[in-house]
């Protein structure tokens, strides 16, 4: 779960794509890759279960089995990190910051999902001074699916059919989950109405690569979710309660690709997201009702050469457009940014990369970011990595439309200011001569000014300046027989600075460890997650272990049977304060197509 570095030679390495100039992950500064094998042997459903034990990775979910589930990357706000599904940006709207929740992205059907920490805001724009995370789904070819039931009345089925060949692809993938859920508060303050979770997952994709270098290709995911949730309202906190909300997105994406004269290839490419949600709380015994549409629409053109030599440069201009309704009238924003990449390898042991970007938002001043990254190799499986970047964000546009009490007349707050970030990080790689152990040791340090923060009653305001400064260790070793094992620790020092005080669900010190068996028809991952003390809004999360245990084994070809056990020692924890994670749990499933 942890592929930091390349693996051994015989091994194909990964190939990070969310850098936009595609390149292997041993050459990308601050890139980690989680891969379908690292999905399959861990089991993992959702995409915060195989986020989680990543170094400089902190998840936050309200509550087990559908709560909103927040990621922070490097200390940084969940707002700040971009999510793109097959290059298509899904970051929500309608949200208070125009963050994503995870708690709904399943991962049957996903390739793989790479992680970008420190600020891309010269690749991507607004929204990734955290860094950005990239999922990219599956082009099925043949027939694959599984199935599992397991604790608390969970169900699970998936399926994709679909075939892929050099000049063409098409294909279809869903999948199903349905729980009958815990109490999303924590039960130890007399919670126990439990809270029900169900989501339908749809895709589509297809392509053709006609004669010509000329390649068409797209793709559309759809998603369905209903979960009952819990409020704050009691003298402890997070109360039962009979709070629900459903949900439908839809993202996607149509791209053009033509290999043109001179070794130039062309990218014209649209996405497009489409989400309603309508939920009910309840305070004091009174219901509220709310509901909101979002909607997210891009363009983008791109030329990308590479050479001459070892090198290649990219050039693109995209505009996006969004929009929001939550009932208090419609509200659009519009950005048009440009950019450019340049990455030179002059040899196998030295990579440079240099990227700068203009965005020009409708409704702020225009916005200039640059990142410089760089690899070098120094002998005896010693590498040096380094990356300096900014980042912006422009307030969302909830938080520019919602209201400020105590002006005269209430309206919205007038003068925000998009967030700037700036952020530097230095490793050190080594991996033994015989490729079977391997290291890394990374310091970093992100900078944000004019962070945008919520108080009442003045609604959203510039007010706070922070800084997260940290480490990062990891190690893997192959021990021979199909056993291996891997470790990482992230302490992260991250505090509003005018204050002092610690940002909220940031714990200092955080780890894991894993050990794995593949044997010829069977595996096994035994994996610990260890998380300290955080602050909280409300009060402060305990620190944790929790230890999950996964297998399965090859019943004949094209089916594998499935087992997994949840939080081993049945430890009582929370992801934020007042919300409880589920006890002791176990699953049992198939897989076939394998």
């Amino acid at each position: 779960m942890f592929p930091i570095l390349a693996p051994p030679p015989a091994v194909q390495e990964a190939v990070v794509t969310a850098a936009r100039l595609p390149a292997p992950l041993s050459l990308v500064p601050d890139a980690q890759v989680i891969t379908a094998d690292d999905i399959a042997l861990h089991q993992s459903v959702f995409a915060f279960d195989a986020l989680a034990a990543l170094p400089g990775v902190q998840i936050s979910r309200a509550g087990a089995f559908g709560g909103v589930a927040t990621v922070r990357l490097r200390g940084a706000s969940s707002d700040k990190t971009l999510v793109l599904i097959d290059g298509a940006p899904v970051n929500d709207p309608t949200s208070p910051a125009g963050g994503f929740d995870f708690s709904g992205l399943d991962l049957a059907n996903v390739e793989r999902i790479e992680v970008l920490s420190g600020p891309q805001g010269s690749l991507w724009g607004s929204d990734a001074i955290g860094g950005v995370i990239a999922v990219t789904t599956r082009e099925p070819d043949g027939l694959r699916g599984g199935g599992e039931a397991g604790s608390f009345g969970t169900r699970r089925l998936t399926a994709s059919a679909g075939m892929a060949g050099e000049h063409g692809a098409l294909g279809i993938g869903a999948a199903w989950f349905d729980t009958g859920g815990i109490s999303k508060a924590d039960s130890r303050d007399g919670n126990t109405e439990r809270d029900p979770f169900d989501s339908l997952t749809l895709q589509a994709n297809g392509r053709v690569n006609p004669a010509g270098g000329l390649s068409l290709d797209g793709k559309v995911r759809y998603t369905l979710a209903h979960t009952a949730f819990d409020s704050f309202g009691g003298p402890t906190g997070v109360m039962d309660g009979p709070d629900s909300q459903t949900g439908r997105t839809v993202s996607g994406f149509l791209r053009a690709q033509l290999m043109g004269p001179f070794g130039v290839k062309q990218t014209l490419r649209l996405d497009g997201m489409d989400l309603d949600r309508a939920s009910t709380s309840y305070f004091g015994g009174a219901a509220f009702p709310f509901e909101a549409r979002g909607r997210r629409l891009d363009w983008r053109w791109t030329a990308e050469r590479a050479g001459p030599g070892p090198s290649a440069v990219l050039v693109g201009v995209e505009e996006e457009r969004a929009r929001e309704d939550t009932g208090d009238g419609v509200q659009t924003s519009r950005n048009l940014g440009a950019f450019a990449v340049w990455r030179v390898d002059p040899s196998p042991r030295l990579s440079a990369t240099l990227s700068a970007r203009r965005d020009a938002p409708r409704d702020y001043a225009g916005v200039t970011t640059l990142r410089a990254a760089a690899s070098v190799g120094l002998g005896g499986g010693v590498t040096v990595q380094g990356s300096w970047g900014q980042g912006f964000k422009a307030p969302s546009i909830f938080q520019t439309s919602y209201p400020c009490f105590e002006c005269a007349p209430p309206g919205p707050a007038i003068g925000l200011r998009p967030e700037h970030a700036a952020g530097e990080d230095l490793a050190l790689l080594w991996r033994s001569a015989d490729g079977r152990i391997e290291a890394r040791l990374a310091a970093y340090r992100l900078s944000v000014r004019d962070q945008i923060d919520y108080l009442y009653p003045q609604g959203y305001v510039n007010l706070v300046r922070t800084r997260t400064e940290g480490l990062e260790a990891e190690v893997k070793a192959d021990l021979g027989g199909g056993w291996a094992i891997k470790a990482a620790y992230a302490y992260a020092d991250a505090r509003d600075l005018s204050t002092g005080a610690p940002l909220i669900r940031v714990a200092a010190h955080a780890g894991s460890a894993e050990l794995d068996w593949r044997g010829a028809r069977a595996d096994a991952a035994l994996t610990l997650r260890v998380r300290g003390r955080a602050a909280d809004t409300f009060g402060e999360i305990k620190p944790f272990a929790v230890a999950n245990l996964a297998g399965s084994y090859e019943v004949r070809r094209g089916l594998r049977l499935t087992a997994r056990i949840e939080n081993l020692t049945g430890v009582r924890y929370q992801e934020a304060f007042g919300y409880g994670e589920p006890g002791f749990a176990v699953y049992a499933g198939f897989r076939l197509g394998d």
